[in-house]
């Protein structure tokens, strides 16, 4: 067994022992483009649910015996206030696009924070205390997910960075599409050949009893062939 971080992948990570060798490892795995690509196509609807996560859903605060009319209005308008305000922050924070060269780190640090639980309880602390630089934005494992919407995209697909890509229906689609292909050659050629030995002079019995890899003997004869192969 590996000891040293040299194996595994983002679908099957390695386990390691301390918080240095853990964020050094996810570091530098191996992203597949695929992985990138769907990172980058998702972005705009995973900052929504990342964004919509870290803001609390705002509730009209309930009128209190003792308030006026006027003051619930007030209280109502204060707490909207303070609920587009924090929406504001986090639409700051959670940038709109998503800088391409920075998507692979990005899903790396957020992997290294996902999978800190595979290490002792002391070094886990470290790897949330870390601090880390991804693209134009520094700060802790778990706000560089959040800062490039990794938790919204990791809600929206959750099998993405554990559930290797299924090529094989691409692949068995193209079998399909070849088996077709050799069929249709198939089915002209035997066209072509039928043809021809009706030409010859040959019976359906005669041509049937050839396909089927039978020896048929000489012609039974032109026309009287012909009529009797249309009428089988």
């Amino acid at each position: 067994m590996s000891e040293n971080g040299t194996d595994g992948s983002i679908y099957f990570p390695e386990r390691l022992h301390s918080a240095d060798e853990h964020l050094a490892w996810w570091s530098t795995v191996p992203v597949p483009d695929e992985v990138l690509q769907s990172v980058l196509d998702d972005y705009s609807n995973s900052r929504a649910v990342t964004i919509n996560s870290m803001v609390p859903d705002f509730e009209k605060p309930a009128k209190q015996p003792e308030w006026s009319q006027a003051e619930h209005e007030a209280r109502s308008r204060e707490k909207a206030e303070e609920f587009n305000q924090s929406l504001r922050r986090w639409k700051g924070h959670v940038p709109e696009k998503l800088d391409r060269f920075a998507v692979r780190d990005a899903v790396r640090t957020h992997l290294a924070w996902t999978y800190r639980y595979t290490l002792p309880t002391e070094e886990q602390a470290k790897v949330d205390q870390a601090q880390v630089t991804v693209g134009d934005f520094r700060g802790t494992p778990a706000e560089v997910s959040t800062h490039f919407a990794m938790p919204g995209f990791g809600a929206r697909h959750p099998e993405a960075f554990t559930r290797l890509p299924n090529d094989n229906a691409a692949m068995r689609q193209q079998l399909e599409q070849l088996r077709a292909q050799v069929d249709a050659v198939d089915t002209t050629t035997k066209k072509m050949y039928v043809s021809d030995m009706v030409e010859q002079g040959y019976s359906a019995d005669q041509i049937d009893a050839d396909l089927r890899g039978e020896r048929s003997g000489a012609p039974d004869g032109g026309r009287k062939a012909l009529k009797s192969f249309k009428k089988s």
